[in-house]
Parts: structure tokens; sequence; C-alpha cells
């Protein structure tokens, strides 16, 4: 894996594009039920294998990106959806949305 890839400096894999990308599966419905989280459920839209997954904005970016300090961070990240906590930084995926994105 590069060790040179800064995900605040990226943001690539939030912003897929495509609606329905970044899913999110059951458990995740049920530890944010459990934590009070219903703002984040009310945000879900369908996504694809009739999973839920995180809305996105007409930009295609997901409507949890961005926070007052940085761009690229996340707005939920202390809760963040289990497809986002495995997501690996430097994989064949994070490289490719990279360079979709136009970051080499």
């Amino acid at each position: 894996m590069p060790e040179n890839l800064d995900c605040l400096a990226c943001g690539a894999c939030c912003r897929t594009g495509h609606d329905g990308r970044i899913l999110v599966p059951a458990e995740d419905l049920v530890r944010w039920r459990r934590l009070g989280r219903e703002d984040l459920i009310a945000q879900l839209q369908p996504g694809h294998f009739g999973e839920a997954a995180f809305a996105t904005r007409e930009d295609g970016s997901c409507v949890h990106l961005g926070t007052p300090e940085s761009a690229n961070a996340c707005a939920v990240y202390d809760v963040r959806g289990t497809t986002c906590r495995e997501f690996e930084r430097g994989s064949r995926q994070c490289l490719e949305f990279r360079r979709d994105f136009g970051i080499e």
C-alpha cells in the first residue's frame, strides 16, 4: 500500500459519482438505532443489491462528506458505516477511485 496517500487530501472514495454505491448493511441500521442516530437512517436511499446506501448530493458525493475543518473529512466518522470502516486506503479500489477522480 502506498504510504503517501492522505485520505483528508483526497476523499475520492466518498465521491463515487453514482447514487447507491456506498452501501449500508442492516447491522449498521441496528447499531445506529441503538445509538439513537435515526438522523443517519433518515438520510439513506435505496442502494444496489437491495441494501440501503448513503444518500449523495447532486455532484455524486456522500451527504456526510465535509466538515468545517476539512472538505474531505467525514462528518459522521465516529459512527460511519461498515463499508466505510472496512475500506482500505491504498487498495485497488482506492487507487481506482483516485484515478477516476483525476488524482494520481
